[in-house]
């Protein structure tokens, strides 16, 4: 895979100056459409127990599977696990030849196959004070299976990408443990969603909506909904409308046959 020889320097550097958390994706996701990559999930922290709470980052990927992926997917993902052991960049599900997956991975490779996630790189990521991250980067259809030299650069934006995250978002600030609905409700809060638009979203009552609001307010410590949207981007626990807009965008303008390159 050629690449101009300052092009991904470039990029890099531009997420480790990354002056916010909003910034570090955008600035990630950046040089990774230079490999042909325009969707990603971040789960943090990864430990070899699935069932310890995760924060989950959808960047581009169907909202459903997110949904699916909070409630019961991530116990069966078998991709941060097997990043953690192997500590280097791999393609999935290329190099997962060696890997002995229960029926139930190979059944979430299958599922997460049916929403675009058939292809990418999974990257086991670390910072300081034993804090992790894992980084899934979705290629897309048309896009070459990354080479060594790929992959590796793949990594160093991933460890790049958490290492900055932890200078700007250190362990003494409290990351709210929120329910799934809760993170449903705070998403569409997010993207300017009324309470009743919301109901009809998630299929429950206004009431209901109501409830989980007042619970965000008091977890975030916040009073109002455009304060709790600001601290939830802060914190990297949602993305906002604008950059969901923006891959929507740049996915319409990518060139059939391979990645966008400035």
């Amino acid at each position: 895979m050629q690449l101009d020889a300052e092009d991904f320097p470039r990029r890099l550097r531009a997420v480790a100056d990354s002056p916010d958390v909003v910034s570090i994706r955008r600035n990630t996701m950046h040089a990774l459409e230079l490999f042909g990559i325009s969707t990603a999930y971040y789960v943090a922290p990864i430990t070899g127990d699935a069932r310890v709470s995760r924060i989950v980052t959808n960047i581009g990927l169907p909202w459903i599977w997110e949904r699916q992926y909070r409630a019961r997917l991530h116990l069966i993902d078998p991709l941060p696990r097997i990043a953690i052991d192997r500590l280097e960049a791999f393609v999935w599900p290329d190099q997962l030849g060696d890997e002995k997956l229960s029926p139930k991975e190979r059944r979430y490779l299958s599922i997460a196959a049916k929403y675009g996630l058939a292809r990418g790189v999974a990257v086991a990521c670390f910072g300081p004070n034993g804090r992790s991250g894992f980084l899934g980067a979705v290629l897309s259809k048309d896009a070459p299976t990354p080479d060594g030299i790929a992959l590796m650069r793949i990594h160093s934006l991933g460890q790049t990408s958490i290492q900055r995250y932890c200078r700007l978002v250190p362990r003494t600030v409290t990351i709210p443990a929120l329910s799934n609905r809760e993170l449903e409700v705070l998403h569409w809060i997010g993207q300017g969603k009324s309470n009743s638009v919301i109901a009809e979203l998630l299929e429950i009552s206004p009431s209901s909506v109501d409830v989980y609001v007042r619970r965000l307010f008091a977890k975030l410590d916040v009073s109002d909904r455009t304060m709790a949207a600001v601290k939830a981007l802060s914190l990297g626990m949602i993305i906002s409308g604008d950059y969901t807009k923006m891959l929507k965008d740049a996915a319409q303008l990518q060139p059939p046959g391979g990645s966008s390159l400035d």
